[in-house]
């Protein structure tokens, strides 16, 4: 019961931008759909977010799970499931490439196994949906940033 779900998206900001809104986890409840809460449990020597707990509200479920995250400069940033109550697994990550004139093409790739039976289909559906509406949510967010 494992899927994997990729899409990608252009935001009209430079990479630092985008990256420096995604790693500000805690502000997630604010602008990202099914994020209820999310809390930096442990911060690295980068002064980013190393482990992070969150509670969602999901279309198919509710879940409270923490991640742990690796960070690669302004390029890229990938996370693993610690520990969760309705997931076995998840790995994502966001890759980014500067497209040079202040846009930035974001990938983002999250792999998830749940521990409850779903239909296949179902999954599928809603994990692309999440994959999908996390890149558009990013867009509006940041370049809502940019603009003010």
């Amino acid at each position: 019961m494992v899927d994997h779900a990729q899409s990608s998206i252009v935001i009209d900001a430079r990479p630092a931008v985008v990256m420096g809104t995604i790693a500000d986890l805690a502000a997630y409840p604010t602008w990202v759909g099914q994020i209820e809460e999310a809390e930096i449990l442990e911060v690295g020597p980068d002064g980013r977010p190393h482990q992070a707990r969150f509670r969602i509200n999901a279309v198919i479920m509710k879940d409270e799970f923490v991640n742990e995250y690796t960070w690669k400069g302004d390029e890229q940033v990938s996370w693993t499931l610690v520990s969760g109550q309705a997931m076995s697994a998840q790995d994502g990550s966001y890759l980014l490439r500067d497209l040079g004139d202040g846009r930035t093409e974001v990938t983002y790739e999250l792999t998830v196994e749940l521990k409850v039976k779903i239909p296949a289909l179902l999954r599928r559906k809603v994990q692309g949906g999440i994959v999908d509406a996390a890149l558009k949510d990013l867009k509006k967010h940041v370049e809502k940033l940019v603009e003010s």
